[in-house]
């Protein structure tokens, strides 16, 4: 097993790193007027916002391709897997919700609002199988799927 890098083991450090920034560019811009010291504040943080947006992907589990992962190795020490991304941002996002099935969902929350209504057969069907995929905690997307293709043909 290889080592774990957590980010909650890197925080204490972040800490301590932030406290002597601040004092490290107070002593290095002590002697500049106020106006260069605030334009170097200015573009320092500017700089932090920079690199932070570049590795957001990274921290925080977000889409990222190979490539993308491997260029902002800026470090050959660096040892974060690239490998477990896919190549293209499209590879994400899995199969496209046909309109009929977005139409048969908006179906199912107006008769449940309308009380005094009867639930269309198709309708009471597809409100099962979203209740019982969300009974058992499982992903029931086939069996949508199913329902929404016999019910078009």
């Amino acid at each position: 097993m290889g080592r774990q890098l957590f980010l909650h083991h890197y925080m204490p450090a972040l800490y301590f790193s932030i406290l002597v920034f601040g004092v490290t560019f107070d002593l290095l811009t002590i002697r500049l007027k106020q106006k260069k010291r605030i334009m170097v504040a200015i573009v320092t943080v500017l700089l932090f916002i920079m690199v932070y947006r570049q590795f957001i992907p990274l921290t925080y589990g977000e889409p990222w391709t190979k490539k993308a992962c491997t260029d902002h190795k800026w470090r050959s020490t660096w040892d974060f897997d690239c490998v477990q991304f896919h190549d293209n941002y499209s590879d994400y996002y899995g199969k496209q919700i046909d309109g009929n099935t977005i139409g048969k969902f908006q179906n199912a929350i107006k008769s449940y609002f309308a009380k005094d209504q009867e639930l269309p057969p198709e309708v009471g069907d597809m409100v099962n199988i979203v209740s019982d995929a969300i009974g058992k905690n499982n992903n029931n997307f086939e069996a949508i799927n199913s329902l929404s293709s016999s019910s078009s043909s």
